[in-house]
């Protein structure tokens, strides 16, 4: 069967994919003449049960309309995952019967899915001669996949292509469209084939049988071919006998003209005649062995031309011509040598020698010819590099001269040169030193020295005069420095310039409310059990809620389907519910993403947790496919951006994006789950059913142990919505699941700590709650999460050293003590009349 293409050219449409039709009664075999089609089915784990079934009722149908047999059409099947399976050759079965128990009795292989091999095994084993493919018949191969190949396709595809086989790439519900166009056979709207389900799947073979089995259309209809009408299934292609060529009409023939194809290398004239062209000469020319190129008649050859130097053909005769720098004589044959000095345009300055082909110009004894060929220019000996001079050196006639430069002296070798020294004419008058300069001498002083406006005699520097000591009380001059030293009261710091008051407490206003606490040139003021310093830095007060900017991205493609995306719905509002939002406090905006991205409301819509909610519970399900990495686009270039509600990053507002799927993306999402992140957007991001955790962890911030989170069931979502309370707050009295307990702080606030600097782009400020998720709290190996309770209950009362904790020790157990306390630095000069600092 020749050109299985062009039978099957359209039956890949997917415009014709829904049509659904009855298989009607009493329709015979398909007798559409010898063909090895090898069925190469996709076995991953990917692939569910009944979809498993549904393949098989695919294969199973297309060999029950086939006429199968030794001399008709041959079947094989080759499974793959992330190995391939020979579930039966081209050789091994000649009847329905059995080609069909083979199918039934196939087990998934519940693997990879590794396509790329199993092309290789289907081009080097499943269409070799040893396993019956046959020479001289099309073969034929028809890939189902539903999902992105695991290994590279494009090579090994070409070269299966190439050997002979047409590829159909058929692609069910998450197969990956640039994988299938690799595989396939040109053009690929004829070869490429997705559907949405399995369930689909068999009208590509009932379309596959219409074309297979048409009838000899070259018998049946009027062709209208001039010569040759040649059948292959559904079709026909007309040809022409050889010397004769096909018009566009693709039925006419016309004879070849072969001098127009343009490459019949005739030099100068062609001449078509049937199945070839003959070349031909112009007059006057003769052609040459090659019988294409042609040669003009050499009348030189003859020898009777008499020229002295050289003879040259020309049409229908020859002429004499002379070597060059020779004119011809009259004569017409003989030559003489040209005197070109004799033209008086030579332009030499003194001398012209006539040459071969031209003239040169010779200079006078003493003089060089310079570039220009003409002119002469009196030898320069210095220019030769041998004269050993050290400053300058002086052409003169028939040889040089060195010369010093100003404030130099030639030496008696009357070459080299001496800088005179006038410190030595002994009247320099300085008090210190005298060094010579170029032509003059300078006054300098010993070290510790300056020299005075005389600019002779010196005095001992005060380097406390300089300014720039950086002393905070008093500097000392002494020899070579300064040191610094501090006024009673104070004692010199370490840096050997600042000066600290003992007590910074005592001589400051720091309008502490209950206690102020002094450190190192610093104090800073605490407060006590239960309560949480203020943004003031100095009264107290109960702890109050966060203020962040949080943007939600939930997955509303079809895989999730309509009951699971209620529970999302309210997976989101238990969220909502933790959250203290209003216009000054935190925002909340919704994004849904599925084949596109969708802003439900933005962070500006809603003031209220009641608004919020109702809003989320009228939020319409969108279904298909599944871009993430579109949807992580939005939210960076739209849902953070200050149009959408999203504070100015001058005012350290944490942002927040969450990130809900139930399975692989369809598109990539490195570049901006990156690029998020390096906005300063903390992510999270919650995964459900068939979710990839590796694309859970490239979205989540780091450390990413604590900001991802999975389930395998809907119905367990609600239960990351516990782990991801987010009101985390040191001195609470409520933590977990809404039960009053105190922690342990000695053991949690270094986790909390952690948790708190991810959220922020910025330290975190003094008194002010932050949000983290619980799951992130490392409590001690083998704990449930009763236990959990009772181990935080247990040990609130205890600090880690097993005393109870006093406000002072609170804050120690801070790594830095301006994350609970309000710090205020001095620097030298900050007090004034012991009132506040500066």
């Amino acid at each position: 069967m020749r050109h299985l293409l062009v039978c099957v050219g359209a039956l890949l449409a997917l415009a014709n994919m829904m049509e659904a039709r009855p298989k009607a009664a009493g329709i015979g075999k398909c007798k559409s003449g010898p063909v090895d089609l090898v069925f190469v089915i996709d076995g991953s784990r990917s692939v569910r049960p009944h979809e498993f079934e549904t393949m098989r009722k695919f294969m199973i149908d297309i060999i029950n309309e086939m006429d199968i047999g030794p001399n008709a059409t041959r079947v094989g099947v080759v499974q793959y995952s992330s190995q391939v399976q020979n579930v039966f050759s081209l050789k091994e079965f000649i009847t329905h019967e059995d080609m069909v128990k083979a199918i039934k009795e196939i087990i998934p292989l519940a693997q990879g899915t590794m396509t790329g091999l199993a092309i290789r095994y289907a081009m080097n084993v499943a269409f070799s001669t040893e396993e019956g493919a046959r020479l001289n018949v099309p073969h034929v191969a028809v890939i189902v996949t539903d999902g992105r190949p695991q290994d590279r396709v494009a090579e090994v595809a070409a070269a299966a292509r190439e050997s002979g086989i047409e590829i159909y790439a058929v692609g069910v519900a998450r197969a990956d469209m640039t994988s299938l166009r690799a595989m396939a056979s040109p053009p690929f709207e004829d070869h490429v084939f997705l559907v949405e389900t399995f369930d689909l799947i068999h009208q590509f073979g009932l379309q596959f049988q219409d074309k297979l089995c048409k009838s000899d259309l070259c018998l049946e209809s009027d062709h209208g071919c001039d010569h040759i009408c040649e059948s292959s299934p559904g079709s026909y292609q007309c040809f022409c006998l050889p010397g004769y060529a096909l018009q566009d009409d693709g039925k006419t023939c016309t004879l070849i003209d072969y001098c127009s194809f343009g490459n019949h290398s005739c030099e100068q004239e062609c001449v078509a005649i049937l199945n070839g062209f003959n070349c031909h000469c112009k007059e006057g020319y003769t052609l040459n062995d090659d019988k294409r190129t042609c040669t003009m008649i050499d009348y030189c050859s003859f020898g009777n031309d008499s020229c002295e130097h050289s003879c040259v053909s020309i049409l229908n005769g020859f002429s004499c011509l002379c070597n060059d720098g020779y004119k011809l004589n009259d004569d017409k044959k003989t030559c003489t040598m040209i005197d070109y000095c004799s033209f008086g345009n030579h332009s030499c300055e003194h001398n012209c020698v006539s040459i071969l082909n031209g003239f040169s110009c010779l200079c006078n004894d003493g003089y060089k010819l310079n570039d220009d060929k003409k002119t002469c220019t009196m030898i320069d000996y210095c220019s030769f590099g041998n004269d050993s001079c050290e400053h300058k050196c002086v052409s003169i006639l028939s040889g040089f001269s060195c010369l010093c430069n100003h404030g130099y002296k030639l030496n008696d070798d009357k070459k080299t040169c001496t800088m005179i020294d006038y410190c030595s004419f002994g009247n320099d008058g300085c008090e210190h030193k005298c060094v010579s300069v170029l032509n003059d001498f300078n006054c300098r002083c010993n070290d510790g020295y300056k020299l005075n406006d005389d600019m002779k005699t010196c005095t001992m520097i005060d380097y406390c005069s300089f300014g720039n000591h950086s002393c905070e009380h008093e500097c000392v001059s002494i020899y070579n420095g300064y040191y610094c030293q501090c006024n009673e009261g104070h004692t010199l710091q370490a840096d050997g310039k600042t000066c600290q008051v003992d007590n910074l407490c005592n001589v400051v206003q720091h309008g502490c409310q209950h206690q102020c606490v002094s450190t190192t040139g610093s104090y800073h003021c605490i407060c006590p059990e239960g309560h949480l310093l203020q943004d003031d830095g100095k009264s107290c007060g109960s702890c109050r809620s966060a203020i962040i900017d949080l943007v939600l991205l939930i997955d509303g493609s079809k895989s999730v389907r309509p009951q699971n995306f209620e529970l999302v719905k309210q997976f989101v509002n238990q969220v909502v519910d933790q959250l203290d939002i209003s216009a000054h406090g935190t925002r909340v905006g919704l994004v849904q993403y599925s084949s596109r991205v969708r802003t439900e409301f933005p962070l500006s819509m809603y003031k209220t947790k009641e608004e919020v909610r109702a809003a989320v519970m009228k939020v319409a399900y969108m279904e298909k496919g599944t871009m993430t990495g579109l949807a992580l686009k939005h939210m960076v270039q739209n849902s953070f951006s200050e149009a959408e509600g999203a504070r100015t990053a001058t005012r350290n507002i944490p942002r927040i994006g969450l990130v809900f799927t139930d399975g692989r993306s369809q598109d990539d999402i490195t570049e901006w789950a990156k690029k998020a992140k390096d906005a300063g957007i903390t992510m999270y991001a919650v995964g459900v059913g068939k979710a990839v955790e590796d694309e859970l962890r490239e979205i989540a911030s780091e450390p990413v142990e604590n900001h991802f989170f999975y389930t395998s069931d809907f119905t367990a979502i609600h239960q990351l919505a516990e782990n991801l309370k987010l009101n985390v707050c040191p001195g609470a009295t409520s933590l977990l699941m809404g039960t009053p307990t105190s922690i342990a702080v000695g053991h949690l606030l270094p986790t909390i700590r952690q948790n708190l600097l991810s959220l922020t782009k910025d330290p975190l400020e003094a008194g002010k709650c932050q949000r983290v998720p619980l799951a992130s709290v490392n409590y001690p190996a083998g704990l449930h999460q009763a236990s959990k309770m009772e181990h935080l209950q247990h040990s609130s009362s205890q600090s880690s050293m097993g005393q109870p904790l006093q406000p002072s020790s609170t804050a120690k157990l801070y790594p830095k003590a301006d994350e609970v306390v309000s710090h205020s630095r001095l620097k030298p000069g900050d007090m004034a009349s012991n009132g506040p600092p500066k």
